[in-house]
């Protein structure tokens, strides 16, 4: 209803003569625009600076998007990691030992009488292991041990010099019934560093939305900046040529000294003006450099925005609530990111929940083992004899009394896990307050900028009528001044609606998100 009785006020009051007044406002202060840089004192002349280029540096240089675009990448690496855990590892070893030891005296018995006994051998194995996707852990393994003792070398059918080979292959699996057990939890790590990815690539773009919407409207300040650093040189330049003026017909004796040091005054009071304007454009180019990470110590540059403000439709676009609302749930970064952080703590909550369960294992193995004089005998009869190893187990780990630590781990995954819901509800709200307030914000200034085209209007007819007046002799310069600043000040207040209007369209489009897709291209 609102936007439908601006449109109707708007077409009203300003339909037929919008475009031309617009048009004269615009050409009036970029004429005076171009006059006051021409007459500011400057180190060296501005840069021209357009939005589309300044977006396009921004997005390569700043400080902010790139530290997020880094934190997207070490994110990224996280799949990786989870993926290494399913990954085989291998093992190697080998010891070299020597062992002399004391008998017992029934070891003694066994051993013929011999007071020590005496081992020398190399020991070798080799294993390789990995974790299956239902938590299972396999390990396939060989060992080979090359040795000879004192008790073996006094057999006199033994070969003189040769060493023992005792070699075995063996695999085991431990699959987990319990804790540590099923695919979900397996698959947990690697889901999480999923969603981890996601978050950090949804914080990156939502970085880059906040600091382009930044910029776009620090370029907007700008333009008005220099707008009212014009306006403050055409107050000047007609406050000037009073003075002359009144300086003549103050020396013809047709004014009085005292209306001289009024137009003096005033002449002051603009050049204090002009001077805060330029110093307003100086800060908000400095605010560009910090964005731009450019020194302005280092490289004095100073920006000149060339992009003017843009138009405000003469009949404002209707906009649909509930279709915004909509978008903004699609298209928002920062929704995005917490419905992955709440997907990723549901995730956390399965997982710990399965960790505070007592732990439960199904172990079994099976192997085989030979001996002989030479190594390839050793393994040859591994595979070729009857001397199989098997072994069936459960494995059953319970704390004694309560689990501590699950229950904690589980009571904090659950707060998290609300934490991030009640973001999530938090979010949706501020989304639809922030697309209310940004549309009223356009058509508040929509409505500011016809009462302005009308205030300007009329502002300017009564300077005509009073230069009149004055020239006739029937007004005097306080008068005049008075007049013209006036409407000086009105037409800037028509841009100052315009910078604003303009302003509430890039918290509308970063309200349903659609910021970056409007600046991609």
């Amino acid at each position: 209803m609102f936007e439908r009785g601006v449109a109707n006020r708007i077409r009203g009051r300003a339909g037929h003569r919008a475009w031309f007044a617009q048009s004269a406002v615009l050409a009036w202060f970029c004429m005076s625009a171009a006059t006051a840089l021409a007459t500011e004192p400057s180190p060296g002349r501005p840069e021209p600076l357009k939005l589309e280029e300044l977006v396009s540096r921004l997005r390569e240089v700043n400080k902010d998007i790139r530290i997020k675009r880094a934190e997207r990448d070490i994110a990224a690496t996280g799949i990786d990691r989870a993926a290494a855990s399913f990954q085989p590892v291998g093992k190697l070893g080998a010891t070299r030992s020597r062992n002399n030891q004391p008998n017992t005296y029934e070891e003694a018995l066994a051993r013929s009488l011999t007071p020590n006994y005496l081992r020398d051998g190399n020991d070798y194995s080799a294993t390789v292991s990995q974790l299956l996707g239902t938590g299972a852990r396999i390990e396939l393994g060989s060992t080979l041990s090359n040795f000879v003792t004192n008790i073996n070398q006094m057999a006199a059918w033994r070969p003189p010099g040769v060493r023992d080979n005792r070699a075995n292959w063996g695999v085991t699996l431990v699959q987990p019934l319990a804790r540590d057990g099923g695919v979900e939890v397996t698959s947990a790590r690697g889901r999480v560093a999923e969603l981890d990815l996601a978050v950090a690539s949804h914080s990156s773009l939502e970085g880059e939305s906040v600091v382009v919407a930044s910029a776009v409207m620090g370029y907007y300040e700008l333009v008005l900046a220099q707008h009212r650093v014009a306006a403050a040189q055409e107050k000047l330049e007609n406050a000037r040529r009073l003075v002359v003026q009144a300086r003549e017909l103050a020396r013809k004796g047709l004014l009085p000294e005292t209306e001289v040091w009024d137009v003096q005054n005033t002449v002051s009071r603009y050049l204090a003006g002009l001077d805060e304007a330029r110093q307003g454009v100086l800060e908000l180019q400095d605010r560009l450099n910090t964005l731009l990470l450019a020194s302005s110590l280092e490289d004095s540059k100073r920006w000149q925005a060339v992009d003017p403000l843009p138009e405000i439709p003469v009949q404002p676009v209707v906009v649909g609530m509930e279709e915004a609302y909509r978008r903004a749930l699609e298209s928002r970064q920062d929704f995005q990111k917490l419905r992955k952080q709440l997907e990723r703590e549901g995730v956390q909550l399965g997982y710990v929940t399965n960790q505070a369960q007592h732990r439960l294992d199904l172990t079994a193995s099976y192997g085989l083992g030979g001996l002989a004089y030479s190594p390839e005998r050793a393994f040859d009869q591994t595979l070729h004899t009857t001397y199989p190893r098997w072994s069936v187990g459960l494995q059953l780990e319970i704390p004694i009394g309560k689990n501590l630590e699950g229950q904690a781990n589980l009571a904090a995954a659950n707060v998290r896990r609300e934490n991030a819901l009640l973001e999530l509800k938090a979010l949706e709200v501020q989304i639809a307050n922030d697309l209310h307030t940004s549309v009223n914000m356009m058509t508040s200034a929509a409505r500011r900028w016809v009462q302005w085209q009308d205030v300007a209007t009329r502002e300017q007819q009564q300077v005509e009528f009073e230069r009149q007046r004055f020239s006739a002799g029937r007004s005097a310069t306080r008068e005049i001044l008075m007049r013209e600043e006036r409407a000086v000040n009105a037409r800037l207040s028509l841009i100052e609606q315009q910078a604003a209007h303009a302003r509430a369209r890039v918290v509308f489009e970063s309200a349903q998100g659609l910021l970056l897709q409007r600046w991609s291209r």
